[in-house]
């Protein structure tokens, strides 16, 4: 992974949310290591003091703040941090997410508008905040957003996840069709079973791994690699899809 590169954000601006651990940190890590600067977003702080070692022992330019991705202010801030970032704000990662497996019937409405709040609402806030950054500037960017497999295919015990996930694919491709002619691309990442704490918080996703056709569990980089080919200059004609890395687990 050391040796891998996004092509084209060498000097810009880079903003990650979820970065303190799994898919945000492989992004975060595989930015900064690529030449941007990075502002790496999350509410755990402890692991993003761990971050921040890793960065400093690395020399890498990733600068953490703590991100509540459920407030507004908080991602106004964090996004205005990424706006003073290298040469300003370019790409956005958001890898944010709750799951937290729950029987349907057993959901009431305040835990559904919690998911929805943070899984959603926050996607399309940073997004928004963040488009507002690249239009002042002129230059365009590009915005990638951390979906699932499950957005497609459901998942017992999940329902306000997925409902979630699946309203981050059509948001994307909405934004996309809206924000192209300004020079922005919002494309999304839809992974399958990865080895990230989210994942291990969630017991009866364990035992299809050996089924697939690439039989193993995905990494946080296999996720990476896919986020820098939308995040940087290998995909300049490319917005409003969204690509599932899975394993071969879901082939539409």
């Amino acid at each position: 992974m050391g040796e891998q590169r996004i092509p084209g954000i060498d000097g810009t601006g880079v903003i990650v949310t979820g970065a303190a651990s799994g898919i945000g940190r492989g992004a975060a890590l595989l930015a900064a290591r690529s030449g941007a600067s990075v502002v790496a977003g999350d509410r755990n702080d402890a692991l993003l003091a761990d971050l921040d070692v890793q960065a400093k022992e690395e020399g890498l330019a990733i600068r953490t703040v703590h991100l509540d991705v459920g407030s507004s202010e908080s991602i106004s801030a964090f996004v205005a941090a990424g706006s003073e970032a290298g040469s300003g704000l370019y790409g956005v990662v958001h890898a944010a997410a709750v799951a937290v497996e729950r029987p349907s019937l057993d959901i009431d409405p305040a835990f559904w508008d919690d998911v929805l709040r943070i899984n959603l609402t926050g996607t399309f806030v940073l997004a928004r905040e963040a488009g507002r950054v690249m239009i002042a500037r002129g230059t365009g960017g590009s915005i990638v957003n951390v979906a699932s497999a499950a957005a497609v295919a459901g998942s017992v015990r999940l329902a306000p996840y997925t409902a979630t996930k699946a309203g981050v694919v059509a948001l994307g491709k909405s934004l996309a069709q809206e924000w192209g002619p300004l020079g922005i691309r919002v494309n999304t990442v839809s992974p399958g079973a990865v080895d990230t704490p989210l994942y291990h918080s969630q017991p009866t996703r364990r035992d299809t791994i050996d089924k697939l056709p690439l039989p193993r569990i995905g990494t946080p980089e296999d996720i990476a690699l896919a986020i820098g080919f939308f995040l940087g200059d290998q995909s300049p004609w490319i917005t409003g899809q969204n690509l599932n890395v899975n394993g071969g687990a879901l082939m539409i």
